[in-house]
């Protein structure tokens, strides 16, 4: 199982995927603040807090999260045309929201963990 840090509150876990034989990245702004940049634009990226993508490959997830995470909501979507590849994302007000591959693997009815 991997847990996804929740981004206002460093104690808690958003959400709990349970993972095998795939790769899990990240891209948020959490850690290190608006590093990401949409290179249209120049802007950081704005809609969401955090972006994880699940799939076969921990290269393209990780290219897919920064990708994605750039889209903003639009970014969810994008990944889920990703074959095998699934989408978990925490937006600015806090909603959790995913893909079909993310739901196949979404551990539900946890109790609030804290680390």
């Amino acid at each position: 199982q991997v847990g996804i840090r929740h981004p206002r509150e460093r104690d808690r876990v958003a959400a709990v995927l349970a993972v095998t034989d795939l790769a899990v990245a990240t891209s948020a702004t959490y850690e290190r603040g608006a590093h990401i940049r949409d290179p249209r634009s120049a802007r950081a990226s704005s809609d969401l807090q955090s972006l994880t993508v699940v799939g076969p490959s921990l290269t393209w997830a990780d290219a897919y999260a920064t990708t994605a995470f750039v889209l903003g909501l639009d970014g969810v979507a994008w990944v889920a045309d990703h074959s095998g590849y699934g989408a978990l994302a925490i937006t600015n007000d806090d909603r959790v929201i995913w893909t079909p591959v993310v739901e196949e693997i979404l551990v539900r009815d946890l109790p609030p963990v804290t680390v």
